[in-house]
């Protein structure tokens, strides 16, 4: 009985509405910044990027967790889209031969597929790394 009153403990949790507010304005501060520094990406890494952002703050700040280690994750995220960014801008570069009108085809609709990689690995990555926290402090409560 007692693993089943854990859980419907558990369930009964309200998400943390103070870490979603701080959530959504360090979002719009970078969304900000990255609208004004929009010359450096294109319009699909900015799209991706926002996109993260926002499924970020309303996927896992709602969470337990430190709001320390939420936006740590949240900044850590952002930097790995903008790297991802110019990685991809790089083999853009060194494809330029390749010019073609295939290859701006399969660009083109490999590109999205590619965002949504690195989007959903932040992510996932994130979740486990807030989990590994729940899971450290439940374990130093019980000893």
């Amino acid at each position: 009985m007692g693993d089943d009153g854990d859980r419907v403990g558990h369930l009964q949790r309200r998400p943390n509405y103070a870490h979603m507010a701080v959530g959504l304005a360090l979002v719009t501060t970078i969304v900000s910044m990255h609208l004004l520094l929009i010359r450096g990406l294109d319009l699909s890494a900015l799209v991706a990027i926002i996109v993260f952002n926002f499924l970020f703050v309303f996927l896992l700040f709602p969470l337990e967790g430190t709001l320390h280690r939420k936006t740590v994750l949240l900044l850590v995220g952002n930097t790995v889209g903008v790297l991802w960014y110019i990685i991809q801008l790089s083999f853009t570069d060194a494809f330029y031969f390749l010019n073609t009108e295939t290859f701006r085809v399969v660009f083109l609709v490999a590109k999205p597929l590619i965002d949504f990689v690195w989007i959903v690995a932040v992510w996932s990555i994130s979740l486990s790394m807030l989990t590994s926290y729940k899971i450290k402090r439940d374990v130093l409560k019980k000893c």
